[in-house]
């Protein structure tokens, strides 16, 4: 089947930047699918290196935010005379904490919990909204407000008079979690090819790490928790230049039919990455009618989620999963001391332990499969926090608190391939609605885990910790391995009809 080619430079209006078109002629059947216009821009080209990198930095910010009552809260540090390091009198303060200024010590600890179990509430209902508006209105838009509403909660909490207007300030905070980490990643997923797609769960919790870890050690050296929170909150500052830096979802817009504004993406896309488009290309697109729509294409919404078999199926497994690595995730880290040893020693060992989960990730998830991993890494889990509670007296407590590590590893590895497999197992029209849903139900665990970490285990010890803990891992497990397909080297679906395979 011969064709002739011609490409010419234009002018993209929007932008004023040069772009390529290919045209095509003379080819018997001139649809073009949308997955090869991708490609053909390049899987992971300097555009998508750029604009992922720039949506990344925030995940460290909101990572500092999701743990910073754990530094927050912990009682004043003290330095003693050398007779006696366990007196109180004599001993010198070295730092101002929420929970010296509000009494949340003994019989108030419930406030301890409390506060961040709001800011989970918060986190819960983000979830849900900035998951059903990302489809609604885009990616960057949900993306940009939620920038804006963190960087106003942070700097207010800096000035909290009282302990429950610090905590709905928190619920603030929490409430643009989801509407930046979730987002972010399912952004960067619709971003690159499909080769590239694994690594995108990936990156995104390096640079969780990284926040984790500097959350720690900016709370060694900063003493004032109100001074810790302004280090965090002003130099958030710089992202209200993202409505300018960061571009829509092109995928997202094509699913809308916003053929003038996917081409202004895609023309950058060209000219950033050196690549050609096709002309005309938005009159030439295979259209992917999808028969489960009865209304117009922005109709879909959390009903469609449970209303097709398949996806009934999809999301009953996931909203099993979400949640109880969410607790375990959440649950290990606020309380990375349970096995014993230094708060902030055990906390930067819990982040660190991320990273070689992420690297365990991103050298077999292509590998094993989507599925095996999540599957296999919260059964670890589980395996390993009853063995470390079952040995505890058995062994030195420095293995005991290895074992609680390694746990935290083999949940960070779940907690990341998990944003992946959902992300891939949903399609384009109500993909963000999914993860947003899912995550909204993972705010249980969260909270669960925060009253577990900050109130429980004073109250009864590691018990009612690992014992929970251990049974709903082997339940994800056992759901996740008989409920769910494998998506590696799939087709990213863009309608519902794709994930019914027509069937309905």
């Amino acid at each position: 089947m011969a064709s002739s080619v011609k490409v010419t430079p234009v002018k993209d209006i929007a932008h004023l930047e040069e772009a390529h078109y290919v045209e095509e002629v003379d080819v018997r059947n001139d649809k073009i699918k949308l997955e090869s216009i991708f490609e053909g821009l390049g899987s992971f080209g300097r555009f998508q290196q750029i604009q992922f990198i720039l949506i990344c930095i925030p995940i460290a910010f909101v990572s500092m935010h999701v743990m910073s009552w754990t530094f927050v809260v912990s009682p004043a540090r003290k330095i003693c005379n050398e007779t006696n390091e366990t007196r109180i009198d004599g001993c010198e303060e070295l730092a101002y904490s929420a929970s010296d200024r509000w009494e949340m010590d003994g019989d108030n600890g419930w406030i301890r919990a409390t506060v961040q179990a709001v800011y989970f509430i918060g986190q819960m209902i983000g979830s849900f909204t900035c998951g059903v508006m990302a489809d609604k209105i885009g990616r960057k838009k949900v993306l940009f407000w939620c920038l804006v509403l963190q960087v106003v909660c942070a700097l207010l909490l800096i000035v909290a008079p009282t302990w429950w207007i610090y905590a709905i300030l928190k619920a603030g905070t929490g409430f643009t979690q989801p509407g930046i980490y979730g987002v972010a990643v399912v952004l960067g997923i619709e971003l690159v090819g499909k080769k590239y797609r694994s690594f995108i769960a990936v990156i995104a919790n390096v640079f969780g790490v990284i926040g984790g870890v500097l959350l720690a050690v900016m709370a060694y050296f900063i003493v004032d928790y109100r001074l810790l929170h302004a280090s965090i909150a002003i130099p958030s500052l710089i992202f209200i230049t993202y409505y300018w830096m960061i571009h829509e979802s092109a995928r997202w817009l094509v699913s809308q039919e916003k053929y003038d504004d996917a081409n202004v993406v895609l023309c950058a896309t060209a000219n950033w990455n050196k690549k050609t488009i096709p002309k005309n290309w938005a009159e030439k697109i295979e259209k992917k009618m999808d028969v489960t729509a009865t209304k117009k294409k922005d109709s879909f919404g959390v009903f469609d989620l449970i209303r097709t078999p398949q996806m009934r199926k999809r999301t009953i497994a996931n909203f099993v999963m979400w949640p109880v690595t969410t607790m375990m995730y959440y649950g290990l880290t606020m309380r990375s001391d349970v096995g014993g040893g230094s708060l902030f020693v055990t906390f930067v060992t819990s982040q660190l332990m991320e990273l070689p989960a992420v690297i365990i990730v991103a050298l077999l998830i292509d590998r094993l499969g989507r599925r095996i991993m999540y599957s296999g890494a919260i059964f670890t889990a589980g395996m390993l926090l009853l063995a470390s509670w079952l040995t505890h007296d058995l062994i030195p407590s420095q293995y005991a608190v290895i074992m609680l590590m390694v746990a935290k590893g083999a949940v960070s590895v779940a907690y990341t391939v998990m944003y992946t497999y959902t992300s891939e197992l949903f399609p384009t029209v109500i993909r963000n609605t999914a993860v947003g849903c899912c995550s909204t139900i993972a705010r249980f665990g969260a909270i669960s885990a925060s009253f577990i970490a900050f109130f429980l285990v004073d109250r009864f010890g590691r018990i009612v910790m690992i014992i929970p803990f251990t049974i709903l891992a082997l339940c994800a497990s056992i759901v996740s391995w008989t409920m769910l397909p494998e998506t590696v080297n799939q087709q990213l679906p863009d309608s519902i009809s794709e994930v019914e395979g027509n069937k309905i």
